[in-house]
This record gives C-alpha cells, structure tokens and sequence, in this order.
C-alpha cells in the first residue's frame, strides 16, 4: 500500500512538474510597498527567484552567495521572495535592510504565487530564461550549490549575448610597435 502511494505520489508530481514550465505572472508588494510583476523582471536576462523565509537558516545562508551573483552579472535578476506572514515580514524586512543586500526582495505574504508554484519548505530556487521558462528548479541550500546556479545563468547569458567578432578594419590599422633600435 506504502508504495502504491508513493507511486502515485511520484507520478503527480511528475506530471506538475511538466505542467509547470513557466513562471506563472506575478504582481508582489516590494520594501517600499510598490507592485513588482514577472513581466517587469523578463526580457534582459535570466532571473534567478529564491522563495525565503525569516525563520529558514539556510536561506540565510544562501542570500550573500545570491547577492555576488546579482553583482557579479549586470543581465542577471535576483529576486528573494519572502513568504513570511504578515506578522513576521517587519523581521524579514529589517533582516535584509541590516545586511544591504543589492537583489530585489518582494513579499508572498498570503503565499498565493508559493503555492501556485508548489513551494512548500524554503528555500526553493528558481531559475528562468528571458521569456519566464522555468529552466532550473531546486529545494534547499548549502554553500557549493551557487556554483551550480552560476553554471545555469551563464549558459542563458551565453545563449542571449550577441558573439562580439573583432572589426577587420580596426585591426588593420594597428601598427606593430617597434622595440628601440629597430628600423
């Protein structure tokens, strides 16, 4: 009976998970107040969404590795979701104003988006392509794993960066420089 139910509980989730490949749109309160939606974050490179907590040690643990990530790739969105309820979001808040983290931080308050992306236990990672396709998903953290996002978001950014091809006319006007004593 156990493995029947395992089974099936195997072939659910399976099946939500092909379901789900694009991040359903969005529209969640900031620090300050103000709405963000998905569609504002998509078009200019990957978007890596981390759902956190205030009580989660390992979200915590996760948010300054994210935070390198954020400042290392200038086409790279980070975006911490909190899922804090209302009565605990002033702790989170205070928590990521304390440690002046440069990612965007949104709050999930009733947990609507969470739920519609099954989040259950955070954190639980995110990461998209321009067009808001979900190409990596992962529950957890420990210190090792952003190398692993780091490898996703540069194989997007590979895809969408225009191939840079050096100007013939440019390297034909370079003139090879003489050492002293050469004619």
């Amino acid at each position: 009976m156990r493995k029947l139910i395992l089974i099936l509980a195997l072939v659910a989730i399976s099946t939500w998970l092909l379901a789900v490949d694009t991040m359903p749109d969005f529209r969640l309160p900031n620090m300050e107040g103000k709405n963000l939606s998905l569609e504002s974050l998509l078009g200019k490179g990957p978007v890596l969404i981390d759902f956190w907590a205030d009580f989660c040690a390992p979200c915590k643990t996760a948010m300054p590795y994210l935070d390198e990530l954020a400042q290392k790739y200038e086409e790279l969105s980070v975006v911490m979701i909190s899922i804090d309820a209302p009565k605990t979001q002033m702790r989170a808040k205070s928590y990521l104003k304390s440690k002046n983290y440069k990612f965007i931080s949104l709050f999930d308050a009733d947990k609507a988006l969470a739920k519609k992306l099954n989040v259950g236990t955070p954190p639980h990672s995110f990461i998209l392509n321009p067009a808001g396709e979900i190409v990596f998903s992962h529950v957890g953290f420990e210190p090792g794993l952003e190398k692993e996002y780091e490898a996703k978001i540069e194989e997007i950014i590979s895809q969408i960066r225009p191939i840079i091809k050096p100007d013939p006319l440019q390297e034909q006007k370079k003139v090879p420089q003489t050492q002293a004593g050469e004619k």
